[in-house]
């Protein structure tokens, strides 16, 4: 069983999500555009509660509490994440008066009443546990009728080159040194690369325990509609970022707050999703057929890579190139440049004296990646009725 994400930064006492916000008007600036793609005004926000679940060490949640929520409610297990959401707030004497701060799991969290806002964001995909699927439904019983719950969601086309990446620091590391080790021999590695990213505001060094070598990252995903799937009986996507969706209906004949919301926005999915594969570009619709068989394959990569972590199988090499020749084939015809940094990567690999130093200078692979995370909001039907039922749980 892959080892969960809370798990693994217990085991080793951290937090790696820190983030640089010197310049807090940037940081709150990229969160603010953020909540517009969802639909979220900063006036909606003010004098309403708001719950987040997985904050982690809180640099995002600085901007949430600036828009003056009537009550705000961190809810971290991770006990160093705790210490440093309390040191940041501590920096902030005006947003730290918004903040409680909860420090149990999504499953341990019981709430008196349900919230207006409900958001978990960076958890639920990736977490390192069997299945998101009711973490997800945990995490989503805490939204009021009428209110928003905001996720993010990660699937095999879009964490592609964040996979690949993971394979060359599996290949490279040595497993019985300790985390520190393998993080100072992928440094040099792929800082070029992330040195790319011009928006980049983490911590390189967090960045690859997250990313690279937590066994909780090559664990199962929740893709955008995995999560439609699991919300559709009370829920409907009502925004995204990126913002991918259509809907061209003329509003008159649209029935109902529940009209084809989730529908609509799964057929946009499947005609987009090989979109999500590089940042640096944009093309038309494909067949939906298409990004099936692209997301297929996509999928069984990952799955070697996992089998590779399991068994360190060297041999399995063979089989990885070709199904990066695969892949290669599928995106030239939309995306050269993606292709072309697949075929960099597929280069280095091949060479018999592979090594870091070709790939942390690879021009093409090491500025490409993809659009990694997507955020869903969903608005929870009005017409429910009910929501959480008041008990001695925690509050």
């Amino acid at each position: 069983m892959t080892e969960s994400l809370l798990d693994f930064y217990r085991k080793h006492q951290i937090s790696p999500v820190r983030q640089d916000i010197r310049d807090l008007a940037v940081h709150f600036g990229r969160r603010s555009a953020l909540y517009r793609h969802l639909g979220i005004l900063p006036t909606f926000v003010r004098d309403k509660t708001v719950l987040e679940i997985g904050p982690g060490s809180g640099f995002n949640s600085l901007y949430t509490a600036s828009l003056q929520p009537l009550r705000y409610v961190l809810v971290e297990a991770n006990p160093r994440g705790v210490d440093d959401i309390r040191n940041l707030f501590a920096g902030y004497p005006d947003f730290a008066a918004r903040i409680e701060i909860v420090p149990l799991s999504a499953e341990e969290y019981r709430p008196g009443t349900p919230f207006d806002f409900v958001l978990c964001e960076g958890m639920l995909a990736l977490a390192g546990v069997p299945d998101p699927i009711p973490l997800l439904e945990t995490v989503a019983r805490n939204t009021a009728p009428g209110g928003l719950l905001v996720i993010t969601c990660i699937d095999a086309v879009s964490d592609l080159s964040e996979v690949l990446r993971r394979f060359v620091a599996q290949w490279l590391i040595d497993p019985s040194e300790d985390l520190s080790a393998h993080v100072r021999r992928l440094l040099p590695v792929f800082s070029p690369h992330l040195s790319t990213l011009r928006g980049m505001s983490r911590q390189h060094d967090d960045w690859i325990v997250d990313n690279l070598l937590s066994p909780a990252s090559i664990g199962p995903l929740l893709s955008i509609p995995d999560a439609i799937t699991a919300l559709v009986d009370g829920f409907d996507v009502f925004g995204s970022s990126p913002r991918f969706l259509t809907d061209w209906r003329w509003y008159k004949s649209i029935g109902g707050e529940s009209d084809r919301f989730n529908e609509l926005a799964t057929e946009s999915y499947w005609s987009n999703v090989h979109n999500l594969l590089d940042y640096r570009s944009l093309s038309a619709p494909r067949e939906p057929g298409e990004n099936r068989a692209l997301y297929q394959t996509c999928s069984a990569l990952r799955d070697s890579v996992h089998h590779f972590e399991l068994s360190r199988e060297r041999g399995m090499l063979s089989w990885f190139l070709t199904a990066l020749t695969t892949i290669e084939d599928n995106v030239r015809g939309f995306a050269p440049e993606t292709a072309d940094g697949i075929a960099d990567l597929r280069e280095a690999l091949a060479q018999p004296s592979f090594d870091a130093e070709s790939i942390a200078r690879a021009s093409h692979f090491g500025p490409w990646f993809g659009r990694g995370q997507q955020y869903l909001s969903f608005s929870k039907r009005s017409d429910l009725g009910g929501g959480l039922t008041p008990d001695a749980g925690h509050d």
